[in-house]
């Protein structure tokens, strides 16, 4: 079951198939879409660029469906993700947009008489700053259209609305909790229910500014760790509402450079990863998001890093009921100069982050929360826009770790406003001599520099996290003299990382880069990527195993083992 639950509220599922209409011409300003003649079907959810018929195409698809509500009632549509950017229609009106491709919204609708209505959305997968800052096309992802993920119609009950709960630990020994919770402004009576039998009653709870907190005791404790990923349920009620969210009972922080979860030092050993498949692009059906995670535990990896945007609400349930511990990051990819001095593009990192905060808010999976993955931090002009950001996650979500993915290195100018060190880097693969064939010998001494140089910063109690390191393989290709590119060359590669990793008590952990291939921008950009394909992950993008999969396999298991055997 996908959480909240309001069970309150009558909820349908619009998904299925849709009629679809696919134009490269139409301009997305245009509101009128009363001649669109629909010549297709397509399924939702799903990418309409990742179809035979449209595959590779740029442009607008027209999305049309109907849906029943009550006659005199408002309803509301959740959408879970549309890319990459979008305009929403009800019986021909605009009701809402969306200029944040994997950000969840929601569209309110108020009573009318009419029962039966049309839904039209206009998902656009053009390139056009003016309009979408997120996502440019020199990115290191391919940049997808369509209905990502699930659409859902709510009927909305007359009277006040819980909008939201969020569950924080404040002492995960004794059970102590601290409940956020968001409605409309005046006083209410309200009732907390966890794990569906123990209630508490809340009378005169004022709403200030729409929102109230209230304390807890968790009387049948269990906490959640990786080892037993235990969940409880809250359900919040008011007189006319309720929502049911589930959480896990559980504390990070850090200590003299290590990660901290539930008072024991974990090491983080895992992949940075992409929700990419050649037949689904991002909307992966979840059979293959449990096929994912599968693999990954069958690696010995506890740690997914969700590269680079926010992850699929169905992902994230899971990894909370498998144990996999996340680092989850807003969407960006090597920010500079330009989008610093963009309003626009700060107005739209802030809200899209503030999304994915209050969205992902109660899965315990989550420990660290990141953005702006390799943006220009080594220079002045990002310093609002990184600080606007660090007090943006500071304030809405206080209880996990901070950071973001830097490939700038001891040159980055804002370390010291973050928890966790997390450097994106790759010696041995861009080597320092190109001359070099086999470059290998760069690796360790490089990430010791890193360390090194922390401490003498005055960072050395921060934990380091390697949040990329990698080399590419072609699936298949076996080359005599390990060339690069080859899967020789990777596995020996991820062989001298990940030992590197498990034997050095001051690295905090590895994301890997990365878990599937994928693919990445087309043209000139991708003369550097064979395939016009990021060809970095120990599986491809059909999830075969290339040879570095049985190497970190069993150099992360015999870790895992060697830890347990410690316990």
């Amino acid at each position: 079951m996908n959480f909240p639950v309001w069970t309150k509220r009558t909820t349908n599922s619009l998904n299925g198939v849709w009629q679809f209409k696919f134009t490269e011409t139409n301009d997305f300003g245009d509101d009128d879409i009363s001649g669109i003649e629909y010549d297709d079907l397509i399924a939702v959810p799903g990418s309409f660029d990742a179809t035979p018929a449209y595959n590779g195409k740029r442009g607008i698809g027209f999305y049309r469906t109907t849906f029943t509500v009550a006659p005199g009632e408002a309803a509301r549509l959740l959408f879970g993700a549309v890319g990459m950017y979008c305009k929403v229609f009800v019986d021909g009106c605009k009701v809402g947009e969306q200029y944040a491709a994997y950000t969840p919204f929601q569209c309110d609708l108020p009573p009318v008489a009419k029962q039966v209505r049309e839904l039209v959305v206009m998902a656009c997968n053009r390139f056009d700053y003016e309009r979408y800052q997120l996502h440019e096309n020199f990115f290191d992802f391919y940049a997808y259209g369509g209905i990502f993920r699930d659409v859902e119609l709510q009927q909305l009950p007359a009277g006040s609305l819980i909008e939201w709960v969020g569950v924080d630990t404040i002492d995960y020994k004794t059970g102590a909790l601290q409940v956020k919770i968001k409605s409309a402004p005046g006083r209410q009576t309200l009732e907390l229910t966890i794990d569906g039998s123990d209630r508490q009653e809340f009378k005169d709870c004022e709403f200030k500014d729409g929102q109230q907190t209230l304390e807890l005791v968790l009387k049948n404790l269990k906490p959640w760790s990786p080892e037993y990923p235990e969940l409880h349920t809250l359900t919040v009620a008011n007189e006319t509402d309720a929502m049911t969210v589930r959480f896990g009972v559980r504390q990070v922080w850090t200590e003299k450079g290590r990660i901290i979860l539930n008072g024991k030092a974990v090491k983080l050993l895992g992949y940075c990863r992409h929700e990419s498949h050649p037949q689904y692009g991002p909307a992966l059906p979840l059979a293959q998001l449990i096929s994912d995670l599968q693999m990954l535990r069958d690696l010995g990896c506890n740690f997914v890093r969700g590269s680079h945007y926010q992850q699929d609400p169905r992902f994230l349930s899971l990894c909370d009921e498998l144990g996999f511990l996340v680092f989850e990051e807003s969407m960006s990819w090597q920010a500079n100069c330009k989008n610093f001095a963009d309003t626009k593009f700060i107005a739209a990192q802030l809200h899209q982050s503030r999304t994915m905060i209050l969205s992902s808010y109660n899965n315990p999976c989550i420990i660290i929360r990141g953005f702006l993955n390799e943006g220009k931090s080594d220079i002045e002009e990002a310093r609002d826009c990184y600080m606007a950001l660090i007090k943006l996650f500071r304030e809405l979500d206080p209880h996990r770790l901070l950071t973001y993915a830097s490939d700038k290195g001891l040159k980055d100018m804002f370390l010291e406003q973050i928890d966790v060190i997390s450097f994106n880097s790759y010696p041995g693969w861009y080597a320092k001599d190109p001359n070099d064939e086999r470059p290998l010998c760069e690796i360790i001494p490089h990430i010791h520099a890193q360390l090194e140089g922390l401490k003498q910063r005055g960072l050395g109690d921060k934990p380091y996290l390697i949040s990329e390191i990698g080399a590419g393989a072609i699936y298949g290709w076996r080359d005599p003299v390990c060339a690069h590119w080859s899967e020789e060359y990777q596995q020996e590669y991820l062989r001298i990382v990940c030992q590197e990793v498990v034997d050095n008590d001051a690295v905090a952990g590895v994301a890997l880069w990365q878990f599937c291939d994928i693919r990445t921008c087309r043209g000139s950009y991708a003369l550097g990527r064979p395939r016009c394909f990021n060809d970095k992950g120990t599986v491809d993008e059909f999830r075969r195993p290339k040879l570095a999969y049985n190497t970190v396999k069993a150099i992360f298991k015999k870790y895992n083992q060697q830890q347990e055997s410690i316990l």
